[in-house]
């Protein structure tokens, strides 16, 4: 099942909702992490985001996406400069943003509309 999402609100953000940091609202990915994750794409210099329904996407600095999937998934950040990356709920609000050098970590798509890599 596709969600239905208003990937424009992303850009609508002020610089002051950019500068708060994330209060973990969104956040479960950390739960599990280290060995007992399979990340099925490792890509140097990027963040890589997978769906346990088989779908995956790479992100590079300065790139956004609309996330296309609800459910398990997994995401490894491996952008360089410790670049992070932010992700936002469905209306534009940030919800998550990974640490630097983080990953493979699993957890739930299904709150996460956008993405966005800062570098």
């Amino acid at each position: 099942m596709r969600k239905k999402r208003n990937v424009l609100s992303v850009l609508g953000l002020s610089a002051a909702t950019v500068t708060l940091a994330a209060t973990g609202a969104g956040a479960t990915a950390h739960a599990e992490t280290g060995t007992r994750v399979q990340a099925t794409c490792h890509v140097s210099g990027a963040f890589c985001a997978t769906s346990d329904s088989g779908g995956s996407l790479v992100l590079y600095c300065g790139m956004s996406r609309g996330i296309p999937w609800s459910g398990g998934g997994t995401w490894n950040n491996r952008l360089p400069g410790n670049g992070v990356v932010r992700m936002f709920d469905a209306n534009g609000d940030r919800i998550y943003t990974t640490p630097a050098n983080y990953g493979p970590v699993r957890g739930n798509w299904t709150p996460v509309y956008s993405i966005r890599a800062d570098c």
